[in-house]
């Protein structure tokens, strides 16, 4: 072979390297790291834009392994349900703003369309688009088809006649784990049309983390006083759930580990009849409701060990405790929390606390009523109250807590004068 001839082989054997490692916008496909957490989409070597909801039914039907699909800007009218049935497959706003692509039904109480989107694979991202309108659930995660490892990220979901997002099982071997939801809006623009609602629900998952989103107005209709399931469900002996760094705005319950031993009937991982959750976290959080109607702000029933640290659980209505630790076998460890009301013991849980303040005030706060629970500095009992926790280094706009001399009750250091 001639020198020339090498050198043409060794320049062409360079572009298809340089190619295959160029960045996705050089590809064509703009990607950027979220802002807020700094979750990016991986690469895929196949894209596809979509401008129609043929196209995208199509797209979603023929999509191969390690493939993106990016849906352009514009409403995409659903008249029946999205699968995806391959595993490693995105779909993706195109622009990367949630609010410029909109997938949805004709209305929450529609019965053409229960789910707009269906998750029958593993390692399937869902991100940056507003999904609703629907009779069921706006995304459902199957975990009786080994649907693990999705992420929901920068997604805002909305008026849907059930549950948000559904984790499911069909009580077998194969479960949803592992799943993110992050970073997304998760909403009723008033009400659900029933009682049978949650922003998350997700039976026996394991390993799943629910980070840095906002959820508003989970809650049943104005007659039955709002009544309707925690926002934040894991149930069915899910474990090791990792809830952080969320606000919970005017929702009849917050978060809840498990409903209680038994609850999930033969639903349950494992076919487990006493715990309906084991282990995980629940830390960050704020859980704010000023409604008379409010109920509980977190609660572990039937949980196992949990560690409930630096929550600020704002809540008015007629419950005595804000925070509880329900049924034998639950064991909370419960610090440095900001709360309006105290935590309670019940039906034989067992809580270990300590630099919790059982005291706040909404006058405490920047602006409680518009979701600002950051300390104002007109009552400082919150500051220096808590007690040290090496692995809650940070508050929940991932500050770290170094301010005083002991870290601040609540999800947020105050950063004033103390």
């Amino acid at each position: 072979m001639s020198r020339h001839s090498r050198t043409i082989l060794l320049l062409a054997f360079v572009w298809t390297i340089s190619v295959l490692h160029m960045p996705m916008r050089a590809q064509g496909v703009t990607t950027k790291r979220c802002p807020r957490c700094g979750w990016a989409p991986r690469p895929t070597p196949a894209v596809r834009h979509v401008h129609t909801v043929a196209e995208l039914y199509d797209a979603v039907q023929r999509a191969r392994p390690d493939t993106t699909i990016l849906v352009e800007p514009g409403e995409y009218r659903l008249d029946r349900m999205l699968d995806f049935a391959t595993s490693r497959v995105a779909l993706r706003g195109a622009d990367g703003d949630s609010s410029h692509v909109v997938l949805r039904g004709a209305r929450m109480t529609e019965g053409q369309v229960g789910v707009a989107v269906s998750v029958s694979a593993p390692d399937i991202t869902i991100s940056d688009l507003t999904i609703g309108y629907v009779g069921f659930h706006g995304i459902q995660v199957r975990g009786e088809r080994g649907a693990s490892r999705v992420m929901i990220h920068n997604v805002r979901i909305v008026d849907t006649g059930q549950q948000l997002i559904k984790g499911s099982t069909d009580g077998g071997a194969l479960h949803a784990d592992e799943g993110v939801v992050a970073c997304s809006t998760l909403e009723y623009s008033d009400h659900a049309p029933g009682n049978y609602t949650n922003a998350i629900d997700v039976l026996a998952g394991n390993n799943w983390t629910v980070r840095d989103n906002t959820i508003r107005r989970i809650r049943g209709l104005a007659q039955e006083r709002g009544a309707s399931g925690p926002a934040i469900l894991f149930w069915a002996n899910s474990q090791e759930t990792k809830v952080e760094r969320n606000v919970i705005v005017d929702s009849f319950r917050g978060i809840a580990f498990g409903l209680g031993p038994g609850a999930s009937g033969k639903l349950a991982r494992d076919r487990e009849a006493f715990y309906d959750h084991q282990g995980g976290w629940i830390r960050n959080n704020v859980v704010v409701n000023l409604n008379p109607w409010a109920d509980e702000g977190i609660e572990a029933n039937a949980a196992g060990t949990v560690a409930i640290d630096h929550n600020t659980v704002l809540t008015e209505g007629t419950l005595s405790w804000g925070i509880s630790a329900r049924f034998p076998g639950t064991i909370v460890f419960a610090r440095n929390n900001l709360m309006s009301k105290p935590l309670t013991r019940r039906d034989g849980g067992r809580a270990s606390v300590g630099g919790n303040v059982p005291t706040a005030a909404s006058d405490w706060f920047v602006d409680a009523a518009h979701e600002n629970l950051a300390l104002n500095g007109t009552n400082l009992t919150a500051v220096d109250a808590g007690v040290p926790l090496p692995d809650v280094s940070q508050d929940a706009s991932r500050r770290p807590r170094t301010e005083g001399k002991a870290p601040d009750a609540g999800a947020f250091e105050y950063r004033g004068r103390r």
